[in-house]
């Protein structure tokens, strides 16, 4: 019982149920509709039958009483009929000469219906249900005479049996298309609405499961084989689609894995050979990159004696000490926010306000300087011994770009950058050596140590000055655009020698 309530549930609840519902209650309303109405028009004629018979009883006994001699007579014995106790329904008569169609006299009102011809035989009629009302004739043979009587009688009787007889059809009618439609849905539902609903049910979880691009179960997506009809190819079709569809999209989120592990993998290289905006530039399709800077702060420094280095020690060795070396470089450029630009065999490059402007590059630069001085202070290995940086600084414009379309590679050029090289090669072991500029910008922070005049190659005579490797004359906390909590440990703490806090113990 609880079976067909719930189909019946599920059909009230489905849209297609309810069309399909009703095109078949319309449909078997219209068949019953066609076998049924001349069922209702006999009994239609058979209502006016019974009128017309009651009526014909009572002038079969005028006339059997010899009531209806004269024409005179026979009216006033119809009219006589309308009496309380008489045929209530007549609403008025004529009467005609059979053989001429005279109208011979008439009272009330005047009927409709005059069949024609002579010799009439018996009772006929006709209803005219637009009129309201009911014709019924006699011809000679009944009357005795050359006379035809036609008398009209009121549809009230008539259309109240009728209406009743309506509505009992109507009723049946409807209870047997609700109930033969009920019957057909559930055998529809369960034919093909159900199956097709059940298959919804599985296209929305399989385009959920497709669409959260994870690997979906088959069990709560694929339909239960067995059918044997369209239906079941229709559900077969549906489990191969999606299995196909399954297996492509496991096959397409592995491959955009894989492509997105490469892309990573292409932006990391990428990012460690050019700084993030221009990598992003490049990466948008921009052919040509060169910009011009009107203030940086240029870092070269040197590792001494590298030659000699190098002739003792073996490829290995050698790699790993410059591996070792610049990595702490690469640090401290990354602590300090600075841009590295490249490593030419012992020399090493990192630029302040480039690509990003800065308004605190060139303490940033300074900074930078001392820690590497304090770093490779405190490095020490069996097998090189001490190391000693020569370190040059100079501030100015400058261009940078990306050159070569292989193995290209972010540069600067100008004489800021010949000046910075110049200050780094006329330096000395274990001293920051600064040009004129460099220090009127770090003067208030740092404390300097002029050198004098000195012949720089391609400039001339410059005033230098040695940056000190000690504490700042002044707080450094309020470097602009720089937090104090994620300053590097090193500038918080820089040392004459020996180890710093905050960088790595070799």
């Amino acid at each position: 019982m609880a079976r067909p309530v719930v189909r019946v549930l599920a059909m009230a609840r489905s849209r297609l149920s309810r069309r399909v519902a009703f095109w078949i209650f319309l449909n078997f309303l219209v068949v019953e509709a066609v076998v049924l109405i001349p069922s209702v028009l006999r009994q239609a004629g058979r209502l006016g039958d019974q009128l017309a018979a009651v009526t014909n009883a009572k002038v079969e006994w005028l006339v059997a009483n010899d009531q209806a001699g004269s024409s005179s007579d026979l009216l006033d014995a119809v009219r006589r009929l309308q009496g309380p106790t008489m045929v209530r329904a007549i609403e008025g008569a004529a009467l005609y000469r059979d053989s001429t169609g005279e109208l011979l006299g008439r009272f009330g009102m005047a009927p409709e219906f005059s069949p024609a011809g002579a010799g009439l035989e018996g009772a006929t009629g006709r209803w005219f249900p637009l009129s309201g009302a009911y014709d019924a004739a006699w011809g000679p043979a009944s009357l005795r005479g050359d006379h035809r009587l036609v008398i009209r009688h009121a549809d009230d009787s008539v259309l109240e049996g009728l209406r009743g007889y309506i509505l009992n059809i109507t009723l049946i009618v409807l209870g047997i298309a609700a109930f033969l439609t009920l019957i057909t849905m559930l055998v529809i539902h369960r034919l093909v609405i159900g199956p097709i609903l059940a298959l919804r049910d599985r296209l929305d979880r399989a385009g959920e499961a497709l669409g959260q691009g994870g690997s979906p179960d088959p069990e709560h997506v694929l339909l239960p084989p067995g059918r044997q009809d369209e239906v079941g190819e229709v559900e077969a079709a549906f489990n191969q689609s999606f299995l196909r569809t399954s297996a492509e999209m496991q096959r397409r989120v592995t491959a955009e894995r894989s492509a997105q592990i490469e892309r990573d993998r292409a932006d990391s290289l990428l990012l460690n050979i050019l700084p993030a905006p221009i990598a992003e530039e490049m990466k948008r399709g921009r052919q040509t990159i060169a910009e011009s800077h009107e203030d940086v702060s240029v870092l070269f420094a040197d590792i001494v004696s590298f030659t000699e280095l190098s002739s003792r020690l073996s490829c290995h060795a050698l790699v790993d000490l410059l591996n070792r070396v610049f990595t702490a470089f690469d640090q401290l450029s990354d602590d300090h926010r600075l841009e590295k630009i490249k490593t030419i065999g012992d020399n090493y490059m990192v630029v302040g306000g480039v690509p990003s402007s800065s308004s605190h590059h060139a303490e940033a630069i300074a900074a930078m300087a001392l820690d590497m001085q304090a770093w490779v202070a405190g490095f020490r290995s069996p097998e090189v011994g001490r190391l000693s940086l020569r370190i040059g600084i100079h501030s100015g414009p400058v261009v940078a770009g990306v050159i070569g379309s292989r193995k290209f590679i972010y540069d600067l050029w100008g004489d800021t950058v010949n000046i910075a090289s110049r200050m780094e090669s006329h330096g000395l072991p274990g001293r920051i050596h600064v040009s004129e500029t460099m220090a009127q910008r770090l003067q208030d922070r740092y404390r300097l140590e002029e050198r004098g005049q000195l012949p720089i190659k391609g400039v001339g005579a410059m005033t230098t000055y040695w940056l000190e490797n000690e504490d700042p004359l002044g707080p450094i906390d309020d470097l602009p655009g720089v937090d104090p909590k994620s300053r590097p440990p090193t500038l918080r703490t820089l040392g004459t020698g020996g180890f710093v806090e905050g960088l790595p113990e070799r």
